[in-house]
């Protein structure tokens, strides 16, 4: 299974062909309840952006490189996201990965 993190916000500094270049993430969301009260705080805007990612495979985001804050969402365990595989949402950079505990 991939375990790449796949992100649809074409304005992120970070996103190469809908794959993410950050070495690490974080998601927040401490109270979320609801995808929408999930975002990437590591989203860069590339016009604010001074910088340009790597493009290598070798430098992919996975999900042992992402930290969450959404401490109800069922794939956060002790604040590192163990999901198979992440997506953030063009809307808002949403994590639509995000799934409520039960």
């Amino acid at each position: 299974m991939d375990s790449n993190l796949n992100c649809l916000v074409s304005n992120c500094s970070y996103n190469k062909t809908g794959y993410c270049y950050a070495s690490h993430i974080k998601v927040e969301g401490f109270e979320a309840t609801v995808t929408p009260e999930t975002y990437c705080e590591s989203f860069v805007d590339k016009s604010n952006a001074n910088f340009t990612s790597s493009t290598s495979p070798d430098n992919l985001t996975n999900t042992q490189n992402i930290s969450c804050s959404a401490k109800n969402c069922t794939y956060n365990i002790q604040g590192a996201c163990n999901a198979n595989h992440v997506l953030i949402n063009l809307k808002n950079a949403v994590c639509d990965t995000f799934r409520l505990k039960h």
